[in-house]
C-alpha cells in the first residue's frame, strides 16, 4: 500500500501527553491522520451529517486536554472505545442543547407558558443509553467507512479503477453496465473490486489493532 495508514498505539498516546502546551509535534500529525475520518464517520453516524465536523473539532479539541493530562490510560479499556463513547457523549449533549433551545422557543411563543407541547419535547432530553457493545459495533463499522474513503482517496490508485470501484462497490450498479462504461470484462470489474477491497480490509484492521 503506497500510502500507509498511521496507527495510533499506546506509545504514540504517550508522545502526546508529554508534549508542552502549544508545542506542534509529528505525533498529532499521525493522530490526525489516523482518526479525523473514522472520528467523522462515527458523529455522523451518531449525530448526523449537518452536525458532524462541529463535533469533530470539539471532540479533538477536548482529546488535546484528555491525553495531556492523563484522563485517559491503558487500564481504562482500548483507547477506540475511550474516544467512541466521548463522542456518543458529545452527540447527546449537542442533541440536548438543541432540543433546550427549541423548547425555550416554544415557551416562549406561547401566552401562558410551557404547555403540554413544549413539556412533551422537553421530556426527550434524557438522551437513550447505548451498551459498550453497540458503541463498538459502531465504531468499527465507521472505522470500514474511513478505511474506504482512506484508500479511494490516499493510496495509489488509477482514476479509472477508483470508478470502477465507486460505481459497482459503492453505488450497486450492475457488474454489466459497469464493464460496458468502462470497456472492461465483467472479470476484471470483479478483480479491480477484489485487489480495493484486500486494501481496504487491511486498513480497517491496522485502525482497529492499534487502538
Amino acid at each position: 500500500m503506497s500510502a500507509s495508514f498511521p496507527l495510533t498505539s499506546v506509545t504514540l498516546i504517550a508522545k502526546i501527553k508529554q508534549l508542552s502546551p502549544g508545542e506542534d509535534s509529528s505525533a498529532w500529525v499521525r493522530f490526525w491522520n489516523s482518526y479525523s475520518l473514522a472520528i467523522r464517520q462515527f458523529a455522523a453516524m451518531k449525530g448526523g451529517e449537518a452536525n458532524a465536523d462541529d463535533i469533530v473539532m470539539t471532540v479533538l479539541g477536548k482529546l488535546v486536554d484528555v491525553l495531556r493530562t492523563g484522563q485517559y490510560s491503558p487500564e481504562k479499556g482500548r483507547f477506540h472505545s475511550y474516544l467512541a463513547t466521548m463522542i456518543v457523549n458529545e452527540v447527546h449533549m449537542a442533541h440536548r442543547k438543541e432540543m433546550a433551545r427549541a423548547g425555550d422557543r416554544k415557551v416562549s411563543l406561547d401566552a401562558g407558558g410551557e404547555d403540554e407541547s413544549s413539556s412533551a419535547l422537553m421530556d426527550t432530553l434524557a438522551a437513550p443509553e447505548e451498551s459498550p457493545e453497540t458503541i463498538d459495533a459502531d465504531w468499527r463499522q465507521a472505522v470500514l467507512k474511513s478505511a474506504v474513503e482512506h484508500v479511494l482517496t490516499k493510496t495509489a490508485l488509477s482514476d479509472r479503477d477508483r470508478k470502477v470501484y465507486r460505481a459497482y462497490a459503492l453505488e450497486g450498479r450492475d457488474i454489466a453496465d459497469v464493464a460496458k462504461e468502462f470497456g472492461l470484462s465483467r472479470n476484471s470489474v470483479s478483480q479491480i473490486k477484489s485487489r480495493i477491497d484486500k486494501r481496504i480490509v487491511a486498513v480497517g484492521k491496522e485502525l482497529v489493532r492499534g487502538a
